[in-house]
């Protein structure tokens, strides 16, 4: 019997790519396992939810002030795992909180003016001209030396046709932490990705399954620190906000201001959704300001049978941030 059960997990991993998403916060562990099959398409099944809680002051905002405990919980998240191959190949990525990173974009025509290129050392890859302006970016926008940072950047398109330069930049001493810890609670990580963009891509991914590629829509996800939000509009980001921040008097402006004056398909909510309550905005309050839907994060859509995950984990909002680090990581 455990012959066949290891056989099937070698054929699942064959025919399926499976990927965890880790997220640390301050009161728990929460894993979410995705998996697809590999071909164009194919739909995104959540095969395993899982939350361990964390004792108050293990994790502080982005810092690990108690390591054994973090380790500890996750060695018991990793142990409830179904144990059987399909299980061994798993991808795992972990979150990273908004405050410790620093995100900005730039016209990539601004980055290359600010150096002179090098035909000679360049050839035919642009990164050799475009790496130094982006570290140089990155250094002024956290005020951190290049040295100590670990920096993410892309390429992106504009309706204009003219590209920006998206970069994200970290210490490196909050990456290191996380693979250390993950390492030690025997995970390999393959990915370390921020927090709100991980939730973005959990609900663009529920807007284009629930709504359709055209739909226009806001999401939102909650955290201590709090809102961020963001008009999606025919699955791309037309525009975000924060809140609190300086130009909004309270989160209603703030989404108010983000959602225009064209009417919307939906509002998505993640994260912690009582912070809603306590700002005053509560769901049915946002749908009779709105006019439309307003749905909290649910992975429950995706679960397609699994009937071993607990009804409580299959409907809650906080799960957006590691279903979406895993959804990363099966759509590559």
């Amino acid at each position: 019997m455990k012959n066949e059960n290891a056989l099937r997990g070698t054929m699942l991993t064959v025919t399926r790519r499976f990927a965890a998403g880790i997220d640390v916060s301050e009161d728990a562990v929460r894993i979410a396992v995705l998996s697809r099959r590999l071909k164009r398409d194919s739909t995104v099944c959540v095969e395993h939810l899982d939350s361990v809680p964390l004792a108050r002051g293990a994790v502080v905002d982005s810092d690990f002030l108690d390591r054994a405990a973090v380790v500890a919980a996750l060695r018991e998240t990793v142990a409830r795992l179904p144990q059987n191959g399909a299980w061994r190949a798993l991808r795992c990525a972990m979150g990273l909180p908004a405050s410790a990173t620093h995100s900005t974009r730039v016209p990539l025509a601004r980055l290359i003016e600010t150096r002179e290129p090098d035909m000679a050392t360049l050839g035919a890859d642009p990164c050799g001209l475009l790496e130094p302006a982006v570290l140089a970016e990155a250094e002024r926008v956290s005020g951190i030396e290049r040295s100590a940072l670990a920096v993410d950047w892309s390429v992106q398109a504009r309706e204009n046709g003219q590209p920006d330069v998206a970069i994200s930049a970290t210490a490196r001493q909050h990456v290191e932490a996380r693979v250390e810890t993950a390492a030690a609670a025997g995970i390999a990580l393959c990915a370390i990705d921020g927090e709100p963009a991980a939730a973005l891509r959990a609900m663009r991914h529920s807007g284009k399954t629930e709504l359709g590629s055209d739909a226009r829509y806001l999401a939102c996800w909650l955290e201590n620190a709090g809102l961020h939000g963001w008009l999606v509009n025919a699955g791309e980001v037309e525009r975000e906000a924060r809140y609190p921040a300086p130009e909004y008097g309270s989160a209603s402006d703030a989404l108010r201001e983000l959602a225009g004056a064209t009417p919307l398909g939906c509002i998505f909510v993640g994260g912690q959704e009582q912070l809603l309550e306590q700002a005053k905005l509560s769901l049915p309050a946002l749908t009779r300001a709105f006019g439309c839907p307003v749905l909290p994060f649910e992975s429950a859509p995706y679960c397609h049978g699994a009937s071993q995950i607990a009804g409580a984990l299959k409907h809650s909002p906080l799960f957006a941030v590691a279903f979406g680090l895993a959804l990363r990581e099966v759509l590559q």
